[in-house]
This record gives C-alpha cells, sequence and structure tokens, in this order.
C-alpha cells in the first residue's frame, strides 16, 4: 500500500486555500524555501503537477483543485479517526458530542467553543466536533451519535427540535478575469440558475439553500448541472481562483479572498442570499448545561 505525506498534503491544503506559499510558511513557522521544497516534492511523488507559481502568489491546476479536494477528505477523515479513537481512551461519557456543517465548523464554532472554554464550563476544554455537510449532520442527530448539530440549510428537519442562531449571507464569487467580475449592474436569477457553476456535494447546505432560493423566486426556473462539484470549502475556493466557474459560498468563507481581490463579488437583481444557521438536537434528549451553554453563546 502506498503511504503519502500526510504533513505535505495538509500544506499542499493550506496554500491552495490562502493562495500563497510564503503566506503558509509564514502561519506554520517555516521557511518559504522549505514550504516550496514540499510541494516540489509532492508533486514528484504524485507526478502531477498540482500549482502554478506566479508574482502574485500560487494556485491550483485543474489537477491540483481535484487533489486538494481529496486531501482535504483525507485529513478529515484521519483527524475525525484519530479524535473518535482518543475517545474510547478517555471519558466515553464526554457531555458535547457536536456535528456542524462545514461552513459551521470550520469558520464559526471555533469561536464558539473558545468562548465556551473561556467561561470554564465543565467538558468545555474537550469537545468532539464532527465536520460533515448538513443532510449527514441531521442524521447524526437523529441517530443519536452527536448531541447536539448545527445546520445551514433551509430544508430544515420537523422532527427535531430547533433554534436559529444566527443568519448567513451567500454570495457569487468569481475570479477576477470572469466576465462577470466587470458586471456592476450584477447578474439575473436566470442567468445564475442557467450557467454551471462550481458546487459542493450533494447534501450540503449552501447548494441546497441556493436551489431552494432560487425556486422561491421562481419556481419555473431551470437550474443546469454543475461544472464541477466537490466536497471541501476549500476546494470550492480553489476552482473558482483557478477559473474553472463561478460559485456561491457562504461569504464569511471567502471574506479574505475578497479583501486580497483574488476573488470578485458579483450581485444578483432581486435575489435574497440569505439563510438561517439552526442548532438541532432531539427532543428526548435532555442536553447537558455544556451544550446549552454553546447554543447561547451561538445565538449571542
Amino acid at each position: 500500500m502506498r503511504h503519502f505525506d500526510h504533513e505535505s498534503l495538509e500544506l499542499f491544503v493550506r496554500v491552495v486555500d490562502v493562495g500563497s506559499i510564503n503566506a503558509v510558511a509564514a502561519q506554520v513557522g517555516r521557511s518559504q524555501q522549505a514550504v516550496s521544497e514540499r510541494m516540489r516534492r509532492l508533486e514528484t511523488e504524485l507526478e502531477l503537477n498540482l500549482l502554478e507559481r506566479g508574482a502574485r502568489g500560487s494556485k491550483p491546476t485543474e489537477v491540483g483543485t481535484l487533489v486538494a479536494d481529496w486531501a482535504a477528505d483525507l485529513i478529515e477523515a484521519t483527524n475525525t479517526f484519530t479524535a473518535r479513537i482518543e475517545s474510547l481512551r478517555t471519558d466515553s461519557n464526554a457531555d458535547l458530542w457536536v456535528a456542524a456543517s462545514q461552513t459551521i465548523a470550520g469558520y464559526l464554532l471555533p469561536q464558539w467553543l473558545g468562548a465556551l472554554k473561556s467561561k470554564g464550563v465543565n467538558g468545555a476544554t474537550s469537545p468532539h466536533v464532527h465536520a460533515v455537510n448538513s443532510v449527514e449532520v441531521v442524521r447524526e442527530v437523529r441517530a443519536g451519535t452527536v448531541s447536539l448539530g448545527f445546520i445551514e440549510t433551509l430544508d430544515l428537519p420537523t422532527d427535531l427540535v430547533m433554534r436559529t442562531v444566527g443568519h448567513d449571507e451567500l454570495v457569487v464569487v468569481v475570479a477576477p478575469e470572469h466576465p462577470w467580475s466587470e458586471r456592476s449592474e450584477g447578474i439575473s436569477p436566470a442567468e445564475l440558475a442557467g450557467t454551471p457553476l462550481v458546487v459542493r456535494e450533494e447534501g450540503s447546505g449552501t447548494r441546497q439553500a441556493l436551489e431552494t432560493l432560487l425556486k422561491e423566486g421562481d419556481p419555473g426556473i431551470v437550474i443546469v448541472p454543475p461544472a464541477a462539484e466537490f466536497s471541501a470549502v476549500v476546494s470550492v475556493k480553489g476552482a473558482v481562483t483557478a477559473g474553472i466557474a463561478p460559485a456561491v459560498m457562504s461569504a464569511i468563507t471567502v471574506a479574505d479572498e475578497l479583501v486580497s481581490g483574488r476573488l470578485v463579488s458579483v450581485p444578483v437583481r432581486g435575489l435574497d442570499l440569505s439563510r438561517p444557521l439552526t442548532a438541532v438536537w432531539r427532543e428526548d434528549r435532555n442536553l447537558t448545561q455544556t451544550a446549552l451553554e454553546l447554543i447561547e453563546i451561538a445565538a449571542s
């Protein structure tokens, strides 16, 4: 069986996400030369050209975008496996088991857990978090493998207790070279629906929300098949940056790229692209004080 260098894969996913080897080197406390050498060795090991290097940074090739998506899946699976094994070695009765959709898990939940820890709530120092899409979150809550879930979809489960803890804005993003980047008047919902997009996998809250909002605005609207489909947020961003196609993403996930100019936001005329962020749990399962406190922090 072939074994891959997980540290190099993690660095590669970071480079795709950030768009700069220098920036990643600073993040991880390595020299630019060391990270560059890691990327070259990874390309040699995989026998693939993964990155296009230029004066404005590094962006993935089309093949690199695919590899980043698969690598993100592998890293997530490894981290989940490690956490679950560790949970068997420690306290099997830990009171904070959470499943969260990827946007929430990657961009909001760490802040909520930090606030929980700062309050000194019992059990808050060792939460068990599973990052999956919204459909999988609901499935895990129903099965009882987690006590609390956070989802970002408009397709809310009526058999679970729900509480809205916030709202999120979706934005259409394109590479700076894309024709839409010059459209100050924006695009129409029909044009968005009729354009192949880079999307997350089936079950993603972002994908579900976009399809629901488009059909609510025009029940007869036709949504064309996607240009590409990925299971990780970082890969969707990489694909858009590489110019494969536009995407609709959470504003939270692309804030840095919009500020830096690596991505451009395109308005959609007459379409409200907001969605709720929702905590869900089973009615027959009493939440611990830790879980209740986490919900309050999220809602605040």
